[in-house]
């Protein structure tokens, strides 16, 4: 993805802090590919429960990521890169439709932002069909130091087409980068964020494997989540009995530099992401759930 990668004029200094935010929707969602994936039973075909019975409008879930530098770089301790937060906001129409809206917004904070002198404040939006949970439309804010973007994504599968379009909203007034029909759209395809809830809606089983289908930049991907085993896993919002799902990207990955990626989704109906780990370029990208507001699930005692 052209907007995973540095740009070329960032010096290595920088590298983590832009990855990591422009990086961690991506990681959540399944976008790395494995070079030896091991064999899986399919899984049977599926429904999708109820969102309202599995998110209520208005949960918040709010995530503390850290970085973890290569191993090379010994001498750097894990470092707090900021945070999070995701919001199963409200229901809306969008062109007469009945949706849903979902929020999610990346801010740097700790040490990390203040090594590099870069600060980050990402903002992301998914109109989602609240009939079939398919994607309408994702925008996404970056504002990564000097580095500002504004991108609007719409699918409409009747026709099979979506557009994007994109603008470089650090000039005055914004200047239009790219503007293009995005064809062959599939009758329901994910965004970068809707697909996170759309996992969750899932029955995940061990020992099985889930498609997804989803866009970005006008990319159309096909994705599997592996059902590794179950886990307990301790967060600052509390201990959890989890299920460790893998990603794989069935065709090439989306993201540019490869990886790998790990989610712990809370074992029951539910299915909250409590903790992610990603293998990236540059060392290793990690969060876990901090704090949640308005959620069905309760920790472990």
């Amino acid at each position: 993805m052209a907007n995973m990668a540095l740009e070329s004029r960032r010096t290595p200094t920088y590298a983590p802090l832009g990855g990591i935010f422009r990086g961690v929707i991506f990681f959540l969602v399944a976008l790395s590919w494995l070079l030896f994936p091991r064999i899986f039973s399919s899984a049977p075909a599926e429904s999708l429960r109820a969102p309202g019975k599995v998110f209520p409008l208005g949960e918040t879930l709010v995530y503390e990521v850290r970085w973890d530098p290569p191993a090379w770089v010994f001498f750097m301790p894990t470092i707090s890169a900021g945070e999070m937060t995701f919001r199963f906001q409200e229901k809306v129409s969008y062109k007469g439709a009945p949706a849903y809206r979902i929020t999610a917004e990346a801010i740097s904070s700790g040490f990390l932002p203040k090594v590099t002198g870069i600060s980050v404040q990402d903002f992301f939006e998914s109109i989602v069909d609240a009939r079939e949970f398919c994607s309408f439309k994702m925008i996404k804010k970056t504002r990564e130091g000097k580095r500002k973007r504004d991108i609007f994504l719409t699918f409409d599968s009747t026709s099979g087409k979506g557009h994007f379009l994109a603008y470089d909203a650090g000039k005055q007034p914004p200047v239009e980068l790219k503007n293009e029909e995005v064809k062959n759209i599939p009758a329901c395809v994910q965004d970068l964020l809707s697909a996170i809830y759309h996992t969750r809606l899932r029955d995940l089983k061990i020992g099985e494997k889930y498609p997804l289908t989803i866009s970005d930049n006008g990319i159309i991907k096909e994705i599997e989540l592996r059902v590794r085993k179950r886990e307990n896993v301790e967060a600052a919002a509390g201990t959890f009995s989890t299920l460790k799902v893998e990603t794989v990207s069935v065709f090439g990955g989306l993201f540019k530099s490869g990886g790998s990626l790990l989610v712990w989704f809370s074992d029951d109906e539910y299915k909250i992401p409590v903790k992610f780990e990603a293998k990236v370029k540059i060392g290793k990208l990690f969060g876990t759930l901090k704090k949640m507001q308005g959620t069905n699930t309760l920790a472990m005692r």
